[in-house]
């Protein structure tokens, strides 16, 4: 290669690197005297073309505007008319002097230049700095769409991390902290931006079901129609309110692999028997203090299969006679899951049960079932776990409860 041909290709290389290098810095957020972080009117998708000549000027008043010299960088472009760049370098410089009325007037100039992303999101800083997040977000989305590449194409990302996504996270830490107000107030700030997100709509029904606003939490529900984890709290909802029927509804709209249903369903299921159970039986789950007679009845009341499996035969128990539970006392006895004196002839079911008798009760009727041995708390165990309790004087509804969360695998 001849000594001109190499003082040629450098050159041309300078050139080239120079004119790369100045596109790359006038796409760069600004962080010097302009004080507003915006693109360069002649960088990003969608710029009208322009004679060099005018290129320069606008290059150069882009240059004063990152300076800070707002009033060099209009006289630069103040003969370049009706040019695309120089008007919206004109709106970015009255943005920075404080002129943050300009956001009608930028609508329209984006609007009539629909593809020029700089445009764009210059409105989005407008409207951002306004207080207008909902159009600071769409527009930096539509800006996006055209400018995928960094850092631009990224401000809609960055906006919805902080307005959407943080305040999510910000709303879960003020319901697990008590704060259901506070909690409200942020989902409906993520709302405004995103009235369909599920999550947002979720929380938000679960704060109104804590709140005691049930037929509010239930409405909200309903606009995500196809959400099983909207099912299931309105599932849950609706066995707050005792009404099994639209419960076992709800449970049964679950796909078949979702992790609660088959345990929800069969709870809302006997729930439901229950209500249909006789007057002595509904009597004894009622009971403050649990006799051996009550234990029997609940015992066969939620599970009626005891009384359809094989068992030893039927001993004589005089005192139960008269008992309206001696259908339920034979069953028990019959399997093995209660004791009778078969010396004397008697079950005793006015005697009180205590706690031995009733977490041996509860174990061997588990046993009878073929399902594993429950896991009792100890006074130490923290509220929440695995285990079950069972307080002391034991009354019918946690005998209820306990049988229910043995037998089915789901906390009542």
């Amino acid at each position: 290669m001849s000594m001109m041909n190499v003082h040629t290709s450098r050159a041309v290389l300078t050139v080239t690197l120079a004119v790369a290098l100045s596109w790359t810095l006038s796409a760069l957020p600004l962080e010097a005297g302009s004080g507003v972080d915006v693109p360069s009117p002649l960088s990003g998708p969608g710029v009208e073309t322009v004679k060099k000549s005018q290129q320069k000027k606008i290059r150069k008043g882009w240059q004063d505007f990152v300076a800070g010299d707002f009033a060099k960088s209009r006289a630069r472009v103040a003969r370049l008319g009706r040019l695309t760049p120089a008007q919206l370098l004109e709106f970015q410089i009255r943005l920075a002097e404080g002129h943050e009325d300009i956001a009608a007037e930028l609508v329209a100039f984006c609007d009539q230049n629909p593809d020029y992303a700089a445009a764009w999101i210059t409105l989005s800083v407008v409207a951002e700095r306004t207080g207008s997040e909902l159009v600071a977000l769409q527009t930096a989305r539509r800006a996006g769409d055209l400018w995928e590449a960094p850092p631009w194409g990224h401000r809609a990302r960055d906006l919805e991390q902080v307005w959407v996504l943080d305040r999510m996270t910000e709303a879960q830490r003020l319901v697990d902290a008590g704060d259901l107000d506070g909690a409200l107030s942020e989902l409906d700030a993520v709302k405004a931006l995103d009235p369909q997100r599920r999550d947002a709509t979720l929380l938000e029904a679960e704060i109104f079901f804590a709140d005691g606003l049930l037929d509010e939490a239930v409405e909200l529900l309903e606009t995500l129609p196809e959400d099983p984890d909207a099912r299931f709290l309105e599932g849950r909802i609706f066995e707050s309110r005792q009404e099994w029927q639209a419960a076992m509804d709800s449970y049964s709209s679950l796909p078949e692999d979702f992790p609660e249903r088959s345990f929800s369903l069969q709870r809302a299921q006997i729930r439901w028997r229950l209500t249909l159970l006789p007057a002595y039986a509904r009597t004894s789950m009622a009971t403050d203090q649990i006799t051996r007679g009550d234990l029997a009845v609940i015992l066969v009341s939620i599970q009626p299969q005891l009384e359809t499996l094989q068992g030893g035969p039927v001993p004589v128990m005089s005192d139960i006679v008269d008992h309206p539970g001696q259908r339920e006392i034979i069953t028990v006895v019959r399997l093995g899951i209660m004791m009778a004196d078969r010396r004397g002839h008697l079950f005793y079911p006015n005697t009180d049960a205590d706690m031995e008798t009733i977490r041996g009760v509860i174990e061997r009727t588990r046993l009878v079932l073929g399902l594993p041995s429950p896991v009792w708390c100890a006074e130490s165990d923290m509220v929440g776990s695995a285990c079950i309790s069972m307080p002391s004087p034991t009354s019918g509804g946690s005998i209820v409860n306990a049988v229910l969360d043995v037998t089915s695998g789901a906390e009542s």
